[in-house]
C-alpha cells in the first residue's frame, strides 16, 4: 500500500466504528464522500497520484469501516463498475451513486487547454447577459469566514507550485479534524466538510470547474437519497431496481417555501427597547427559517441534511424524491405550518410551499439544448410560490377567521407593536408572577388566561404602565444575549412532533458553557459567524452558521442619534442584488446546471450573511470615509459598529439601521466590496436607498421610505452626458428623491462633500498663518445657485450660468487662500466631465449632505 493511502487510514476505536446503518445512511455518506479523494489529490505531484477512487475508498474505510459504503465509493464512475465483478445490490447501489454522481457533475466538459492543476473559477465569472466584458477570476483557498475570506484573483497571481502547497495544508488541516470526530454525528462531518470544501473545484484536471466540491458532494447526496427513495417506492426491494440511467421520470421535487410578511414584522416596532427588539426579531426569524426546513427534513420528510439545498433570505429550497408520501407529506405541511402561524402571529407572518417536479434531463447540461434549463425551472418555482401568495392560508378556511378575537373594552396595548394584550379591568384582578431583570431594565410578568405579556418596573421594581408583549419581550432578551460577544452558540431543539416557530424555540449560550454536555433532546448546535466547532461537546450535531450584523450597538438609539457627525437624525440603509431574477433565469444561459444554480446561491448569500460583518472592524470620519486599522478619536474617528448595526441581511439583500452621517459611506463600502466579490462582472450590481429620520418616527416607516427610494433608483430612468441610452438600477438615493445616480457620481458627490467640509468646519492656514475657514454661506450659495438651474434647466444658457459664475468668483476674492479650489470647482460646475450627470444636476445632494454634516449638535 502506498504511502498516500496509509496517511488516508484513521486509527479509530473499531468498536465506535461498527455502525448499524440502514441503506439510505450508506448511500448517503457514500454519495457525499465519493470524491473526498480529489481532495487529498490535489496536494500531490501529478507523477506520483493515484486514481481519487483509491484515496476515497480509502478515506471512508478508515472513516467507517463499511464494506458497503467502500465499494460504491470505490465504484462509482461506469467504467469501475464494468471493470469489477459487482453483482445484485452491491452493483445496483454502485450504479445508483454513479448517476447521482453523473447529474450533479452536469457542468463538466472536457477542456483540453489546461495542462495543469486549476484552481477553483468563480461562479460570478460565468454571469453574462451580452456584455461580454467577464475575466476569469479564481478563488483561492481560505476560510469561509468574513475577516479571513480572499477574493477572487486573476490566475497570473497564483503559482502552480503553491497551489499544490497549499492543498496539501489545506488537506492534512481537514484530515486532522474529521478524524477526531464522532463519525456518528453525519452532519457533523458535512459541516466540517463544508469549512473546508467550500474553495476545493470539484474537477480540475483536463476541465475547468466552477462548482465547489463541496456543493457537488451534497448535491450528488441529495439525488442519490431523492432517486433511491423514487426507485424503491416503484420496484420495492434494491435488487429490483431498474432502469437507474433513465432521465425521463420525474423522479424529483423540487420545493420551495417562503415566509411572508418578515419586513412588516421586523419594523412594526416602538423606539423604546428598539435596538434590542429588532436584533432578537431577525435573528430569530432567520433561526425560524431554519427550524422549520429542519422540522420538514427530520420530521415530514425523513431526509438528510443534504437535501437542504439553500436556506436564507426569509426562504428555503429542498429536493426531494417525487414519491407519493413525500407528496401527501406536502399538504399536510402546508396545512399544519399555516395553522401554526395564525396561532401564534395572525396574518403578520405566514409562509407559501410550492414545488416542481423535476426529470434527469433538467439536471443534466448541454450546450446546445433548449430545454430542460435548471434555471428555466428554478424562475418557474418561484413564479408558483409568487402566485400561491395571492390565496395565503387558503389552506385553513376551516380556521376561525370570523368570530370574535382579541381583548374589548379599555384596552392595554403593548407599546412596542400595538398588540391588545389585556382589558384594563381584568389587569386589576391579576398580580405580576415574577420580577425579570435584563440588560438592568426590571419587568414584571403577568399571566392572564393563555397571555403572557410584562410591564416595564421602575429601578425599585414599581410598576410604570408601560406593558409589551411576551414576544417583544423575548425579542429583546434574545437582542441583549447577542450583544454579549461571549454568546454565539445556538442550541436548536428539534425533538418536538410539532416545529416550534415561536422565539422560544432555540437558546444562546456563552463560551464557558461549550464544555457541558448538551441535553440529550438537542439534536443540532451551532457556532454563529465561529468555524472552530471542535469547541462544541456532547453527542450532538455540531456545525456553524452565518448571521449577518452579528453586534448590537452599545447603546440605544436615543444615544447612538447623538454620537455622529452633524445634524442629530438616524437612518435607515436598504441595499439589494439587482436584476436577480434574471441572474438566475438568464445569467447562466445553456450554461446553466443544478450545481451552477446552487453555487451561485451559496455565493452571494455568503456575502450578505457573513462578509458583511467585516463592517464591525472598521473605522469612519466625515473626512476619510470607511478605513481599515486606523485609531479611534484620531481626526473624528469612530468605531463603525457603535453608529450602526445590521438589522437584516442575508439572501440578497441588507437593511442598516444607525446615525445618518455614516450611512453613504456604508452603501459605497458595501458596493465596492460587491464588485471585487463579484469578479468586477459588470452583470452584478447593487441599489441602495437611505432614509433620514428623528427619535419619535416609526422605525417601519423609515424602512419603508428606504425602500421607496431604493424603488426609485431600479424604475427612474437617469440621463447619462455620454449616451443617449438612459440607465436604471445600480446606484443609490439619498436625500434627493427626484435624482438617483450612479456609484460613479455618488463616489464624486462624496468627495465633494468631504472638500466643503473640510472648507467649513476644519478650514487652513492662509498666507499671514491664520487658521481661516469659510462661512457656512457658501453652502446657501450652492443651493440657490442650483434652484436657478432648475427654475431654468430647459435654457442653455440661462442666467443660473452666470449668476453662478458671478457668485463663486465673488466668493473665491472673499477668501483668497481657496480662491483656486473655489475656482476650480466653478470650472467643474460648467464643463466637468467627471459624472455621467450634469454636475449641476448633482448639486442639491451636494450642498444637502455638507449642509447635514455641518449641522450643529441639536434636535430640530
Amino acid at each position: 500500500m502506498s504511502f498516500e493511502l496509509q496517511v488516508v487510514i484513521i486509527i479509530l476505536d473499531l468498536e465506535k466504528l461498527r455502525l448499524f446503518m440502514e441503506i439510505k445512511t450508506r448511500i448517503l455518506l457514500a454519495s457525499f464522500f465519493h470524491d473526498i479523494g480529489k481532495f487529498q489529490q490535489r496536494g500531490i505531484a501529478l507523477e506520483k497520484r493515484l486514481k481519487h477512487q483509491e484515496y476515497s475508498s480509502a478515506f471512508v474505510n478508515g472513516l467507517f469501516n463499511d464494506q458497503m459504503i467502500n465499494t460504491m465509493v470505490r465504484n462509482h464512475h461506469v467504467e469501475d463498475i464494468r471493470s469489477t465483478n459487482l453483482t445484485n445490490e452491491k452493483r445496483i447501489l454502485s450504479e445508483l451513486v454513479c448517476e447521482a454522481d453523473n447529474l450533479a457533475s452536469a457542468e463538466r466538459k472536457p477542456d483540453l487547454s489546461v495542462k495543469s492543476q486549476q484552481p477553483l473559477e468563480s461562479i460570478f465569472t460565468k454571469v453574462d447577459f451580452g456584455k461580454n466584458d467577464r475575466i476569469t477570476f479564481f478563488q483561492n483557498i481560505s476560510n469561509i469566514i468574513f475577516d479571513s475570506y480572499e477574493f477572487p484573483v486573476k490566475k497570473e497571481t497564483i503559482r502552480t507550485e503553491d497551489l499544490l502547497s497549499r492543498y496539501a495544508g489545506w488537506w492534512n488541516e481537514y484530515f486532522e479534524e474529521i478524524k477526531n470526530a464522532n463519525p456518528k454525528e453525519i452532519e457533523t462531518l458535512i459541516n466540517i466538510s463544508k469549512k473546508y470544501l467550500w474553495c476545493i473545484p470539484s474537477s480540475s484536471y483536463k476541465t475547468r470547474s466552477d462548482v465547489s466540491l463541496f456543493e457537488h458532494s451534497k448535491i450528488t447526496a441529495a439525488i442519490a437519497i431523492c432517486m433511491y427513495n423514487f426507485l424503491k417506492q416503484k420496484y420495492g426491494n434494491e435488487e429490483n431496481f431498474k432502469n437507474i440511467g433513465s432521465r425521463e421520470e420525474e423522479r424529483y421535487l423540487l420545493i420551495l417555501a417562503d415566509i411572508t410578511g418578515i419586513q412588516k414584522y421586523i419594523y412594526n416596532i416602538g423606539h423604546r427597547g428598539a435596538s434590542k427588539a429588532l436584533k432578537g426579531r431577525s435573528f430569530s426569524l432567520q433561526q425560524m427559517l431554519d427550524n422549520i426546513a429542519y422540522w420538514i427534513l427530520d420530521k415530514q420528510f425523513d431526509l438528510p441534511v443534504t437535501n437542504l439545498i439553500y436556506s436564507s433570505g426569509g426562504k428555503f429550497y429542498i429536493l426531494a424524491p417525487n414519491t407519493l408520501f413525500i407528496k401527501d407529506k406536502i399538504e399536510v405541511t402546508r396545512k399544519l405550518l399555516e395553522q401554526k402561524f395564525l396561532e401564534e402571529y395572525d396574518v403578520d407572518l405566514g409562509v407559501i410551499i410550492g414545488q416542481i417536479p423535476l426529470t434527469g434531463k433538467d439536471l443534466e447540461y448541454d450546450n446546445n439544448k433548449k430545454e430542460h434549463l435548471i434555471s428555466e425551472k428554478w424562475d418557474e418555482l418561484n413564479k408558483i410560490v409568487e402566485k400561491n401568495k395571492k390565496h395565503k392560508f387558503s389552506n385553513n378556511w376551516d380556521y376561525v377567521f370570523f368570530k370574535p378575537i382579541g381583548v374589548d373594552g379599555d384596552v392595554i396595548q403593548c407599546s412596542a407593536t400595538g398588540k391588545e394584550l389585556i382589558n384594563r379591568n381584568d389587569l386589576k384582578k391579576i398580580t405580576p408572577t415574577e420580577v425579570l431583570i435584563t440588560d438592568v431594565i426590571k419587568f414584571l410578568k403577568y399571566s392572564f388566561q393563555q397571555t403572557v405579556f410584562y410591564e416595564i418596573a421602575n429601578e425599585e421594581g414599581k410598576p410604570t404602565g408601560d406593558f409589551i408583549s411576551q414576544e417583544q419581550f423575548t425579542s429583546q432578551k434574545i437582542g441583549v444575549a447577542l450583544k454579549n460577544p461571549k454568546n454565539n452558540l445556538v442550541v436548536t431543539d428539534q425533538t418536538s412532533d410539532y416545529p416550534v416557530l415561536n422565539l422560544n424555540s432555540f437558546t444562546i449560550q456563552e463560551k464557558y458553557e461549550y464544555q457541558n454536555k448538551y441535553a440529550a433532546k438537542s439534536i443540532r448546535h451551532f457556532l454563529i459567524n465561529d468555524l472552530d466547532i471542535r469547541k462544541l461537546k456532547g453527542d450532538s450535531n455540531k456545525g456553524f452558521k452565518f448571521y449577518g450584523g452579528d453586534w448590537r450597538l452599545p447603546k440605544t438609539y436615543e444615544d447612538v442619534i447623538e454620537s455622529g457627525v452633524g445634524i442629530e437624525r438616524l437612518g435607515v440603509l436598504r441595499i439589494d442584488v439587482d436584476n436577480l431574477g434574471q441572474i438566475f433565469k438568464e445569467g447562466l444561459g445553456s450554461k446553466a446546471t443544478f450545481g451552477r444554480v446552487v453555487q451561485l446561491s451559496s455565493m452571494l448569500d455568503f456575502f450578505f450573511s457573513c462578509y458583511l460583518n467585516k463592517l464591525k472592524d472598521l473605522s469612519w470620519s466625515a473626512i476619510d470615509g470607511m478605513a481599515e486599522n486606523k485609531k479611534i478619536g484620531t481626526d473624528g474617528t469612530i468605531k463603525v459598529k457603535d453608529l450602526i448595526e445590521i438589522v437584516y441581511s442575508g439572501g440578497d439583500d441588507v437593511v442598516v439601521v444607525g446615525h445618518w452621517s455614516i450611512l453613504p459611506d456604508v452603501a459605497l463600502w458595501i458596493n465596492n466590496e460587491f464588485k471585487k466579490f463579484t469578479c468586477h462582472n459588470s452583470n452584478f450590481s447593487v441599489s441602495a436607498g437611505v432614509s433620514l429620520f428623528n427619535d419619535k418616527y416609526p422605525i417601519y416607516k423609515a424602512a419603508l421610505e428606504a425602500g421607496e427610494f431604493e424603488s426609485i433608483v431600479k424604475q427612474k430612468e437617469r440621463i447619462n452626458r455620454e449616451s443617449s441610452i438612459p440607465k436604471k438600477k445600480n446606484g443609490i438615493c439619498f436625500l434627493d428623491n427626484e435624482t438617483p445616480v450612479s456609484w460613479q457620481d455618488f463616489e464624486m458627490i462624496r468627495n465633494y462633500v468631504r472638500t466643503f467640509y473640510e472648507w467649513v468646519e476644519i478650514g487652513k492656514i492662509n498666507d499671514d498663518g491664520e487658521f481661516k475657514k469659510i462661512s457656512k454661506g457658501f453652502i446657501s450659495r450652492l443651493f440657490l445657485i442650483h434652484d436657478e438651474y432648475k427654475d431654468g434647466k430647459y435654457q442653455n444658457w440661462a442666467k443660473w450660468r452666470w449668476r453662478a459664475a458671478y457668485s463663486l468668483n465673488r466668493l473665491g476674492r472673499q477668501y483668497k487662500h481657496y480662491q483656486k479650489e473655489i475656482a476650480d470647482f466653478s470650472a467643474e460646475l460648467f464643463m466637468s466631465k467627471k459624472t455621467e450627470q450634469e454636475l449641476i444636476n448633482l448639486l442639491n445632494i451636494i450642498a444637502s449632505w455638507t449642509d447635514l454634516l455641518t449641522r450643529k449638535k441639536e434636535k430640530e
